[in-house]
């Protein structure tokens, strides 16, 4: 009877820390502007002026400290960002639409410019072929400092799904392994001819990259020991979105997931290739999820598209729903970015971003989530970004986002030569404080 008893108490809890997480909404009357340090991308300078203006990857931070990010500048053979011609693309090295891949150090707070990817991958983009405009996926990294990153094409949209059509589209997604120690790059080619890369994960047990492209959801995994590339065909295909796919998951076991066509997960076995639909159904209009991150006891925690946040446990197929990343499930807040804090039991966002149906005035909150109480916090709407698509927490607890966005030193606005303000890829760091009531 007291086991029955224990168990309806328990239950009881539940619920109401799952209403009240449901219940809660942000008052963006009452949200503060909330000033954090930026710390600009380095690279791609042209004609003494940067061509960076986006950012939209994942980021990582290596065995050595340093947190990796990447700026691109968004080009492509139709687009052109800022006061540039579109006869540079012709004369421009390495082409028209580049990324620089960046490396920060926390201790000294400097950025510094590690290579270019197009430069890397000697992919010809500056006639009429458009080149890595930006990263759209993970830089990866391992157990050594070792990264791991692929290309996206910039803003050629007119050749976004002409697949094949090369050299007057865009050659694929070329995925590189950089060795910070000796500033080594190696080309591995391209997994998808013509696609994209958007998720990419590093499985080091098995010494495989696993990635998918957005355009044909064509999932890809890569054995690095002996460059055997295999192909699935397409995954995470969801006819209910008129978006593209953007995001895999990857466990700690080395298991990959996708969002299916019903609104569940799709589970890939690496070791026997088995695909499996799992019997759940995730929250949301959308059904899926955006951005994600594995703890060490390898639960998944995810957000939705539109802003529905949610955890998964392999081991027993088991969901759990949060609600929503501000409180409005009206509103589709596009929040492409999660971090982790384990120790303290908090997931971070900067919630909505640029595009879809969000209201204006609730774009950029920086939202904490306590785990355990199930509680949602909001510190504040972060002045100056834009868009941010990566997050990391560091060992002090310190937050990292990457980020676009005007940027901003000291009081100053950063302007162009006809001074109007630019648009600059930047990580922005955020020092929390441990006892959350103090952001009521």
């Amino acid at each position: 009877m007291k086991i029955i008893k224990t168990f309806i108490l328990i239950s009881l809890a539940l619920m109401i820390l799952s209403a009240e997480a449901s219940c809660q909404a942000v008052n963006i009357n009452k949200l503060k502007p909330l000033r954090l340090k930026m710390y600009a991308a380095e690279g791609l300078k042209w004609k003494n002026e940067s061509a960076q203006n986006t950012s939209w990857n994942k980021i990582t931070q290596t065995p050595d400290g340093r947190i990796w990010f990447c700026g691109g500048d968004h080009w492509g053979t139709d687009e052109t960002v800022g006061n540039f011609d579109q006869a540079d693309k012709y004369k421009r090295p390495w082409g028209f639409g580049n990324t620089a891949i960046c490396s920060f150090d926390p201790v000294t707070e400097k950025v510094s410019f590690e290579l270019e990817l197009d430069r890397a991958s000697a992919i010809y983009s500056n006639a009429e072929t458009p080149g890595h405009g930006k990263i759209h996926g993970n830089i990866a990294s391992d157990s050594r400092g070792i990264l791991y990153f692929a290309g996206y094409m910039g803003m050629s949209y007119m050749h976004e799904y002409t697949r094949a059509f090369y050299p007057k589209s865009y050659a694929g997604g070329a995925l590189i392994k950089y060795d910070p120690a000796t500033k080594k790059s190696e080309y591995f080619g391209i997994p998808i001819p013509y696609g994209a890369t958007v998720g990419l994960y590093y499985d080091e047990k098995r010494n495989i990259l696993n990635g998918i492209s957005p355009d044909r959801a064509k999932f890809w995994r890569v054995n690095l020991s002996t460059m055997e590339l295999n192909r699935y065909e397409s995954m995470a295909r969801m006819s209910r979105l008129d978006d593209r796919v953007r995001e895999m998951i990857m466990d700690k076991e080395g298991f990959c997931y996708f969002a299916n066509d019903v609104g569940g997960l799709t589970k890939f076995n690496p070791d026997t290739q088995g695909i499996t639909d799992i019997d759940i159904k995730l929250p949301g209009k959308l059904m899926d999820f955006r951005a994600s991150v594995v703890s060490s006891k390898n639960i998944i925690y995810a957000i939705s598209t539109d802003g529905f946040v949610w955890s998964f446990d392999p081991r027993t197929n088991k969901m759990e729903e949060y609600g929503h990343v501000i409180g409005m499930p009206d509103q589709g807040h596009y929040t492409p970015n999660i971090a982790l804090d384990e120790e303290w039991g908090r997931l971070y966002f900067i919630a909505g971003n640029h595009g879809g149906n969000v209201a204006e005035n609730a774009l950029e909150i920086l939202t904490v989530l306590d785990i355990r109480n199930k509680k949602f916090y909001w510190a504040g709407q972060v002045e100056g970004v834009e868009g941010c698509f990566g997050a990391l927490v560091t060992k002090d607890h310190t937050v990292y986002f990457s980020c676009f966005g005007n940027f901003i030193q000291g009081e100053k606005v950063e302007k162009d030569q006809n001074g109007k303000p630019i648009t600059r890829p930047y990580l922005v760091k955020y020092n929390p404080p441990e006892n959350l009531d103090s952001l009521k």
